[in-house]
Formats: structure tokens, sequence, C-alpha cells
């Protein structure tokens, strides 16, 4: 299941990358990208624990 969430996490991440947005907007865009990838070394880090989610 978290490799799942993980590939999830990553495929919105490419989504979010693929749109284009210039000023604010992408600001915005970059900050929820980089929050996204603190989730997905969250996942792996629990996996590697040997957390499942």
């Amino acid at each position: 299941m978290t490799e799942q969430l993980i590939k999830d996490v990553k495929r919105i991440q490419k989504c979010l990358i693929n749109k284009d947005m210039s000023g604010d907007e992408w600001e915005e865009k970059m900050e929820a990208v980089h929050k996204l990838e603190d989730v997905v070394t969250y996942l792996k880090d629990a996996l590697g624990r040997g957390v499942e989610f």
C-alpha cells in the first residue's frame, strides 16, 4: 500500500510540474511540489522502518 501511495504522490507532483503557471501561481505550485516531496520522503522513511500505510 505504501508503495502505491508514493507512486500516487509522484504522479500528482508530475501533473503539477507539467501545468503552465507564472508569477505567484508558479511559486505556490512549486511550494506544493516541495511539500509533496517531503511526504514522499516521510513515506519512504516509514517504509524503511517497516511501517505500512
